[in-house]
């Protein structure tokens, strides 16, 4: 048995999803030190979600993207980015959710991310099979790529690399959602830019228990433990089905 209640941590990712909601379409953000913005609910989801899990699992750490990284010498540590899609909830977007990620031993564990505009809630546990809401779901099972597929791609990709895709390319505005919709055998593969651990946590139990592979854009495995003291990915990352991931890989190119 897991020893986390994975219902749970839904129940809190549906409440700070119904918090975000109460201030969708009315919401003012400032500027952080690294110029990303946030939002008064980015701020009030993650210190309702802190007092959840510290009341719960005293003994667990937690990293947060508002308020830093905690006690990271723990069995279990949670990884919260109470608002991922910042900019997309700013824009008024749908494709914005609450992530919510534990480690264990430094390896994915469990993640729940709510997209609570369309009333979707992604979930995995170390037990099981992922699943959108109530159904299994897993990554695409095809063999070849064709011009109807279509990949997750950051907002600044176009800058930065050159593509030779074939299909479609979207950018969702959040790495939990590129997560969610590879996970779920819609989008072929995703390129995640040198993301926080926060925006991945989540997502990594989700596409391991969908049977997803995770690698660099130069083909090396993703190393997790080490991002607990150093959250930003070393390089980019493409998460896909693990027949597709040596094409994938061949269409991206940095400039």
């Amino acid at each position: 048995m897991s020893a986390i209640a994975i219902d749970e941590v839904r129940t809190w990712a549906a409440e700070a999803g119904r918090l975000a909601r109460s201030y969708f379409n009315r919401v003012s953000h400032v500027r952080k030190a690294d110029r990303s913005p946030v939002t008064q609910a980015d701020l009030e989801i993650e210190i309702m979600l802190r007092e959840r899990i510290t009341a719960r699992y005293p003994d667990h750490g937690i990293i947060g993207e508002e308020q830093g990284i905690g006690s990271i010498d723990r069995e279990f540590v949670w990884c919260l980015d109470p608002i991922d899609g910042t900019a997309a909830f700013i824009a008024g977007l749908p494709t914005w959710g609450v992530s919510i990620g534990v480690l264990r031993y430094g390896e994915p564990y469990l993640g729940v991310i709510a997209m609570p505009l369309i009333e979707d809630c992604y979930w995995a546990d170390v037990e099981g099979p992922a699943f959108r809401n109530d159904e299994v779901i897993t990554v695409s099972s095809a063999a070849r790529i064709d011009g109807n597929d279509w990949m997750g791609i950051s907002s600044y990709a176009h800058r930065q690399y050159r593509f030779d895709f074939p299909g479609k390319m979207r950018s969702l505005s959040s790495v939990a959602a590129d997560c969610c919709y590879v996970a779920r055998g819609s989008a072929v593969g995703a390129l995640i830019g040198r993301a926080n651990l926060w925006d991945l946590a989540a997502g990594l139990s989700i596409l391991r228990a969908a049977g997803a592979a995770i690698v660099g854009l130069s083909g090396a495995p993703l190393d997790v433990p080490p991002l607990l003291s150093h959250p930003k990915l070393s390089e980019p990352v493409i998460i896909g089905p693990p027949q597709l991931m040596a094409t994938l890989r061949g269409y991206i190119t940095r400039r």
